[in-house]
């Protein structure tokens, strides 16, 4: 549970061509080090689930690297990241749920104006047509 989301973060974010077995062992390592010092003191095999994202982070992080010593990444661009720069580059590519209607909004949005969309009916979608009144009656 606690590495899945994290090996499959980080061998998309990575472009790899295929999940090595050191990338599996990079997010068993990186799941161990999560671990915060408290929970170390409490005896916790696994870090808080309420800490999740930032462990998937960590798991990812550890992930990309490992495909990047193996060579089976395609992003290169990241290769030349600090680790701090990685982990801010991960995390801004998270799925969050809470933001996702604002980003497909956003899209489409933008993908409307490439199509020189516009005119019509108040909202952006359609082109030609009547009334309308912003998004929240846009059929997508």
């Amino acid at each position: 549970m606690y590495v899945f989301p994290g090996i499959g973060l980080g061998t998309i974010l990575s472009k790899s061509t295929t999940i090595t077995q050191s990338m599996i062992y990079a997010s068993a390592a990186a799941l161990a080090t999560a671990l915060l010092p408290a929970e170390r003191d409490q005896g916790a095999l696994y870090p808080a689930l309420a800490r999740i994202r930032d462990v998937s982070v960590e798991v990812a992080h550890g992930v990309i690297r490992a495909a990047q010593d193996a060579g089976v990444d395609r992003e290169v661009r990241l290769r030349g990241m600090s680790d701090d720069e990685l982990d801010r580059w991960v995390r801004e590519r998270m799925y969050d749920p809470h933001t996702e209607p604002d980003a497909v909004e956003e899209e489409v949005r933008g993908l409307v104006g490439e199509l020189g969309g516009g005119g019509g009916n108040g909202n952006g979608i359609g082109g030609k047509g009547g009334g309308g009144g912003g998004w929240e009656g846009a059929r997508l």
